[in-house]
């Protein structure tokens, strides 16, 4: 598929951050890469790419961490993978966020954030709070990575994003909004709003379960 306009990267949250590395690397015969940790929120990532710019969070909470200071994405709540949001990032993210609250979307201001690779480099970028418009995760996230690189020119792990839409009850409501975000995903009707995600590597196909 095409990759939508201004997609940064697509969150899948769980409660089993090895085991769901195992099952993607099972089912797609392509390993998920060791992001890094996030000491605020008590998380460690694993990723893969799409290219084009965009690529594949998968995230769980990490026991070595401790306490967070905030939980993320829900994961205290999530009982499997579960494809649970994602991020763009528009050209100007002021602009596009100010665009977004008069369709009525309000994600809230940018905030600081920061995780260390596993080399130890240590990566920064700006993004307001996941889920903050929208619990369901159908708006995104706004990043703004600076002068960082983004990951999804640097990981090696590679797979095909073969299946991404949103589901909303009202998608003509929703549209406006993703619109004024920089971003054309699309979106079809269904009571449950929520993402639908499928990978494929070579050695097959792997989606979530639904949220």
């Amino acid at each position: 598929m095409t990759i939508p306009t201004n997609l940064d990267h697509i969150v899948v949250a769980t409660p089993d951050l090895a085991g769901t590395v195992a099952a993607i690397a099972a089912a797609t015969g392509v390993t998920p890469e060791a992001g890094g940790v996030h000491p605020r929120f008590g998380t460690r990532n694993h990723l893969m790419t799409f290219g084009e710019g965009a690529y594949l969070e998968i995230i769980g909470l990490d026991p070595a961490v401790g306490t967070a200071e905030q939980v993320v994405f829900g994961l205290d709540r999530v009982t499997a993978p579960v494809a649970r949001t994602f991020a763009v990032h528009p050209a100007d993210p002021d602009a596009a966020l100010a665009a977004a609250a008069a369709a009525g979307a309000d994600l809230g201001p940018l905030g600081d954030g920061s995780r260390r690779a596993p080399d130890g480099t240590l990566l920064t970028w700006r993004l307001t709070r996941p889920l903050a418009a929208d619990d369901s995760g159908v708006i995104p996230f706004v990043i703004d990575w600076g002068a960082t690189p983004s990951p999804a020119g640097t990981i090696g792990a590679r797979v095909d994003l073969v299946v991404f839409e949103l589901t909303h009850p009202d998608p003509g409501a929703l549209r406006p909004r993703l619109a004024a975000l920089g971003t054309d995903v699309r979106v079809v009707r269904d009571d449950v709003p929520g993402l639908t995600l499928a990978i494929a590597g070579p050695g097959g196909t792997w989606t979530p379960a639904p949220l």
